[in-house]
Formats: structure tokens, sequence, C-alpha cells
């Protein structure tokens, strides 16, 4: 709980400088929904911690043509959630949080109906928002992965070791990963 005090101070520290997104393990604690890893015995002071801290936190970010989130967004998703433009997301997430939900059936969330915090790579790609590139974390991979079709990027940079700076820039969609192991 220590390390996750310090990521607070440091975003109300930094409040233009740090984002900080909801990610399917944090919302089954919101939600009181499990998920795998989940800390029964922390439960309570866990879901506290979020609900304490719940405005720090939004399910996306949007830079340029680029949208920031746990696991994506799919344009199918925000169909049928009634949402047409990627800044209502967040709104929706303070108002009816239960849309951002696991809602199978793929028990392993490759499915287009899965929420910013839930999809998969391949269900995500297949499913995109169009003209908009996507950086997303939540399906580990040895090391990260960028995918391109149709003009867009999608970079994937959660990791087995969760060992990796991703530095992204905006303007001209580079990406670099920088393996901290190595440093």
């Amino acid at each position: 709980m220590n390390n996750a005090l310090d990521i607070i101070s440091f975003k109300k520290e930094n409040p233009e400088k740090t984002d900080l997104c909801w990610s399917n393990h944090a919302i089954s604690y919101y939600l009181d929904e499990q998920c795998s890893g989940y800390q029964r015995e922390h439960a309570a002071d866990i879901k506290e911690f979020y609900k304490k801290n719940k405005d720090l936190y939004n399910a996306v970010y949007v830079y340029d043509n680029w949208i920031l989130s746990h696991g994506g967004v799919s344009a199918k998703w925000m169909q049928s959630c009634g949402i047409k433009k990627l800044d209502e997301i967040n709104r929706l997430f303070r108002e009816k949080p239960d849309y951002f939900r696991w809602v199978g059936p793929d028990s392993y969330g490759n499915n287009a109906n899965e929420g910013p915090l839930w999809i998969r790579p391949r269900a995500l790609i297949a499913n995109c928002v169009k003209n908009y590139n996507q950086i997303a974390g939540h399906t580990e991979s040895a090391e990260p992965q960028i995918a391109e079709t149709n003009r867009q990027i999608f970079v994937f940079c959660d990791t087995h070791e969760h060992n990796y700076l991703t530095i992204l820039d905006t303007q001209t969609n580079s990406t670099e990963f920088v393996n901290l192991d190595d440093e």
C-alpha cells in the first residue's frame, strides 16, 4: 500500500504531468467484484483507498490522436454504451461505473464488447476506434508490443516482469521502450 500512497502523492504534487488509469484490478475493489489477484484480506482497505482517490483516476486519456487506457477502447463498446465522443467516457465512468465491469462471455476478455479496463489486444485491434492510435497495458507479454493496421498504431506495454518504461511522443507517433533492468 505504501507504493500506491507514493503514487498518489506524486500525482498530487505533479497533476499536469501524471495520469492515473483505472484498471480491471482496481475496479474489482471499487465495485466489489473479484478478479484474479483479488486480495480478500485487504479488500476493505483497498476499496477505501480507491474511493478516497477516485477523482485522481480516469478510465481513458486522449492526447492528439492517441487513446491511453488500461486495456483499450473498442468502437463496439462505445456504441453499446451510447458514447459518441471519447471525452464522454470518463463522465460515464463517474456516473455509471457499472458500464466498466467485465461483460464476458470470454473469461479472458477477448471480446469487442469489453470496456477499456478489460478488452484484450486481438478484440481491440479488430474493433478499434477509427483514426486513433492506442496505448494500453492489461495484457502481459515478454516485451512491449507494437501492432499497426489501417494506419493505426497499437502499443501494448505490459510485460511479465513489469520492467519497461514506455516513452510515447504523441506528436511524432514515436515510441521508445526502456528496460529498467538494463539501467
